[in-house]
């Protein structure tokens, strides 16, 4: 039976597809544009997009082609309902599907914003679908790291921070990747659940992130202490000014708290968690 990886370009799914074909499973990824798709030599691939106007509208046929004798979905959040997709899967006899939520979906400085609600729709879609899952809650990505502080680094300039005490917990992608794989094979179904939820091995201040990152590179970055208003000021074009609020009030509401730490990873996967420390190492040209 295939294995369907939606978001098979994204940061996570990527890794999904390499996870799944290195183990000999039969992979399907997709994504909405098969041009921008790029996936191991003998993986198959499908145009799948979840918020096209004929999925909102329940077509019955949008789904075929992906859906075709597959027994596990891996399957991402988007801000438009996923239940037609949820309804064809159950039909086509998918029997288990492993879905990539966000701690905003129950944190409380998260848990009312456009994150939270983004993810628990996403959620509820999921529960009402009848379909057997799992729903993975990754702590902090590593990639963040590059996304947000990338720029400043490669230029040598100071990363600006809002709250540099706020206490994260970054998770190296591979994990997050190697737990979905795990609960994907349905040979491997022994921490299928509800809920996982998977951290990195050490909660740490931003500053100290970047530091990490510094350590790594052989060379001090500084941090700039900056206000609420300034990081408002500084909002990218694509990030939405609603997500940047919600972002701001959940690393307030967690400077001085150290973040929650859990051992799931190496549970499931058979080893630790990575440190932040082996991703920059492997990352150390990006910056």
């Amino acid at each position: 039976m295939t294995v369907l990886v939606t978001g098979a370009r994204g940061n996570i799914g990527s890794r999904v597809v390499t996870g799944l074909h290195a183990a000999g499973r039969q992979v399907r990824a997709t994504a909405r544009d098969l041009a921008t798709l790029s996936v191991p030599e003998g993986v198959q691939t499908a145009r799948l997009d979840l918020t096209e106007d004929d999925v909102a509208a329940d077509n019955p046929t949008a789904f075929a082609e992906a859906l075709k004798d597959v027994d596990t979905v891996f399957l991402y959040a988007t801000r438009t309902t996923a239940a037609p997709f949820l309804k064809a899967a159950h039909a086509a006899g998918v029997r288990h599907i492993v879905f990539l939520s966000s701690p905003a979906s129950y944190e409380a400085a998260e848990f009312r914003g456009p994150i939270g609600r983004i993810h628990r729709a996403a959620e509820q879609d999921l529960a009402a679908s009848g379909l057997d899952h799992t729903i993975l809650y990754p702590s902090w990505l590593a990639t963040n790291a590059r996304r947000d502080w990338g720029a400043a680094i490669r230029a040598r300039k100071p990363v600006e921070l809002p709250y540099p005490a706020a206490q994260c917990v970054p998770i190296h992608p591979d994990d997050v990747a190697e737990v979905a794989v795990d609960l994907l094979l349905p040979d491997n179904a022994t921490h299928r659940g509800r809920m996982q939820v998977l951290t990195g091995p050490a909660s740490m201040r931003l500053d100290e992130a970047v530091a990490a990152i510094g350590a790594g590179l052989g060379r001090p970055i500084p941090v700039r202490e900056i206000s609420r208003e300034a990081a408002l000021a500084r909002r990218e074009p694509w990030m939405a000014a609603e997500i940047l609020e919600s972002l701001l009030d959940s690393a307030a509401a967690a400077v001085g708290r150290p973040a929650p730490i859990t051992n799931t990873v190496e549970r499931i996967t058979g080893h630790p968690a990575r440190p932040l420390s082996t991703w920059v190492a492997e990352n150390r040209t990006d910056f």
